[in-house]
This record gives structure tokens, C-alpha cells and sequence, in this order.
């Protein structure tokens, strides 16, 4: 972990496995976490000194947060590791990328948007407060024609600044 202030490493660890992937976030009490996924484990780690918060076992590989196998979309709250909702069949095929929008370049404010994208070329915006409803349906949808393997996606306010 390097501290960009200072531009020295704070801490190194040593890891069991690879991550596959890296995401950063802040719990509902404001701490800084930062979450790994290295095969089928998700670790959620504290910013400061790295020691392991949660390890959620999510059965199968797990692939930019979202079970590499399967077509839905888990959340998980970073502080205390449980599911706190998920869409059954987002897609009709593996789901192979995520993005949670903020408002702010900073990432200070989330939006209640939610991307995902699948192997099959679909991208599909949702919205997170409709979650909770038992067959949630997509705000958006795109049709690639292409074969996605991720997505990246950016503030929401960077478009309009």
C-alpha cells in the first residue's frame, strides 16, 4: 500500500493467492477498507495496517466481485461481511464486470447507480433502491455485439465538469 501523500510503501502483506481483484470503499462507520478477491475468497481489509476484516466465501471464483460462474449481482456490507442484497438472473450469461457510480470525482458521494456487464455483450444500468423489490429490472440496457471480460466506469459528475 503505498501513501500517495508522503510517496512512501505504509505496509506490505504477504498473500495467500494472486487478487484477481482490488476495489476501495468505506464502511457505513466512514473507515477506509479496501477488498481483494483471489479465487473464490473475497477479504475485506482495513486501509491502516491491512489486517483482514471479512472473509466472505463465495463458493466459486470470483471475478471483479461478482461469482465468476453465475449470473447475478451480490452485495456484501463491508462491516459486517453479510449479503445485504442480490439480483437473481441479472444476465443470461456469466456477469463479468461491476461499477458502482459516485457522484464526485472524489468518490465522496455515491449515486444509486449500478452497471453491470455480462459475457453475451449486454451492459445494464441499475438502480440500487429497486434491489429490494423481488424481480428488480434495468434502468438501461446495451447491446455490445462484442465479448466483454470487464467494465470501468467513472464519476458520474466528470461528464458535466
Amino acid at each position: 500500500m503505498l501513501n500517495l501523500v508522503r510517496g512512501r510503501r505504509s505496509f506490505s502483506c504477504r498473500l495467500e493467492r494472486p487478487a484477481t481483484a482490488i476495489s476501495y470503499a468505506e464502511d457505513g462507520a466512514g473507515g477506509d477498507r479496501f477488498v481483494m478477491a483471489a479465487e473464490e475468497k473475497v477479504t475485506v481489509h482495513d486501509s491502516e495496517d491491512a489486517r483482514i476484516i471479512h472473509e466472505i466465501d463465495c463458493g466459486k471464483r470470483v471475478l471483479a466481485f461478482a461469482p465468476a460462474k453465475e449470473r447475478g449481482i451480490t452485495a456484501w456490507d463491508l462491516s459486517s461481511g453479510k449479503v445485504t442484497s442480490r439480483i437473481e438472473d441479472a444476465h443470461s450469461t456469466r456477469v463479468k464486470g461491476i461499477v458502482v457510480f459516485d457522484d464526485k470525482n472524489d468518490g465522496s458521494e455515491l449515486c444509486n447507480l449500478i452497471a453491470s456487464a455480462s459475457s453475451d455483450g449486454i451492459i445494464r444500468i441499475w438502480d440500487a433502491r429497486m434491489i429490494a423489490k423481488e424481480k428488480p429490472t434495468p434502468l438501461a440496457e446495451a447491446k455490445t455485439k462484442a465479448r466483454l471480460t470487464c467494465l470501468a466506469g467513472s464519476s458520474l459528475n466528470f461528464f458535466y465538469t
